[in-house]
């Protein structure tokens, strides 16, 4: 029975939150939203006009799923302002540099232009 109660003790797994990475691509040219945005999780690119405008990386645990990771995922894109994200690559994997629940995606913006870099084209003309 002692043995039985020190096994399960040891089944007990520490689970740490997700890792997310974010990388700039361009400005977003908008505000930051709150953590708990709405932020809509699209499988391909839109049909109409986007910027990518950063590249947004999380890793979970080993035990961990996509339900785990893309919340996270989900709230570092709120940060850049974006309209929504497109998952990229969404799997488990083990590798050497990194084992667990990968998402890669990007964070888009709708439209062609960034109203902040057109801004500065413009003063740069005159």
């Amino acid at each position: 029975m002692g043995l039985t109660i020190a096994a399960a003790g040891c089944a007990h797994i520490i689970s740490l939150p997700p890792q997310v990475t974010l990388a700039e691509v361009e400005p977003s040219g908008r505000a930051a939203k709150p953590p708990d945005c709405n932020m809509p999780v699209l499988r391909h690119e839109p049909l109409k006009d986007f910027r990518k405008v950063a590249i947004v990386e999380g890793l979970g645990n080993v035990y961990g799923s996509e339900a785990d990771v893309l919340p996270a995922v989900q709230r570092k894109a709120c940060e850049t302002g974006a309209d929504a994200i497109v998952i990229l690559t969404s799997r488990a994997q083990t590798s050497e540099a990194s084992t667990g629940y990968y998402i890669n995606s990007v964070a888009i913006v709708y439209g062609k232009e960034n109203p902040a870099a057109a801004g500065t084209a413009y003063k740069m003309l005159r």
